[in-house]
């Protein structure tokens, strides 16, 4: 049976990609696990899902002006949990009214582009590729269905990572990016090439790290010195606070990590206050 979807009621939603996942997500049937996305695109007029070598592109959405239909491209060379993200991303810059193509072909979208999480103000394109990012992520993975997925699990884990990636079918990365954002602790994920940050997703309450984009991961770390084989999730160790983080006086860091492959790792950071209940803990300043 072929899905149906509302698009009025999508439209209903404006222009904020949590709304617009939330209003597509509410019309599929009960006990959906992995978004069905290509069943989702063929259902508010995407005619066509093409797979083919991309030059320097990872998707692209080619539509009229008006939106009424479009199709999308999709890099054929791919992991099917990353075309499923690129599908995400493209239905993201088509159902947004907002998101205006500034090239005949429509919405050319590379590599770097799947990867923004901010934008500056004033740029617009870094904005529609950033609220694309946020409807894929709200789309493939509900906060809802994160969140009751989350509850079955204690604690801050890499391995609830690869679970939620399973559940959901999408990528490691993305559904760490996911995770932590959800966790009810204080947390970061660092993601990193042959000993280098590419970069780090925090919860909202992580203290200020003393490492960022582009810089070697601490060398006395146990992402540094862990040599566990590739895909063996380490136990989480507590490590010097000083390794990570700009201020470390009373905090307890826990630190775990996973070698992939090709050189890339995902380490876990955790903090907890080490001062007594009776004292006040002041919250570290945060990284804006």
């Amino acid at each position: 049976m072929a899905l149906t979807i509302d698009r009025m009621e999508i439209d209903d939603a404006g222009a904020n990609p949590k709304k617009l996942a939330e209003a597509i997500v509410k019309q599929l049937p009960q006990g959906v696990r992995a978004i069905p996305v290509r069943e989702i695109a063929s259902a508010i007029d995407i005619y066509e899902i093409r797979e083919a070598v991309l030059d320097g592109l990872e998707g692209g959405l080619i539509v009229p002006e008006d939106k009424s239909h479009g199709a999308i491209l999709v890099h054929s060379d791919r992991h099917e949990t990353r075309k499923r993200y690129t599908i995400a991303h493209e239905i993201g810059h088509y159902v947004n009214p907002t998101h205006l193509s500034s090239s005949p072909n429509g919405f050319m979208c590379s590599r770097k582009d799947m990867n923004v999480d901010s934008a500056k103000t004033g740029d617009q394109h870094a904005k529609m590729e950033l609220e694309a990012n946020q409807f894929a992520a709200d789309l493939l993975m509900p906060g809802a269905m994160v969140n009751a997925f989350l509850s079955r699990k204690l604690g801050a884990d890499l391995e609830h990572i690869f679970a939620l990636a399973d559940w959901f079918e999408v990528s490691k990365e993305a559904a760490a990016r996911r995770y932590v954002v959800h966790l009810d602790v204080p947390a970061a994920i660092v993601f990193s090439f042959k000993g280098i940050v590419r970069y780090i997703k925090t919860s909202g309450s992580f203290p200020r790290l003393s490492v960022w984009n582009d810089v070697a991961i601490p060398g006395d770390c146990l992402s540094a010195t862990s040599r566990a084989e590739v895909g063996r999730v380490t136990d989480t160790v507590e490590t010097p606070g000083h390794l990570w983080l700009e201020r470390s006086a009373g905090l307890s860091l826990g630190e775990q990590t996973v070698a992939q492959q090709n050189g890339y790792r995902m380490t876990l950071l955790t903090v907890e206050s080490t001062e007594s209940e009776e004292e006040e803990w002041e919250a570290p300043r945060f990284r804006s």
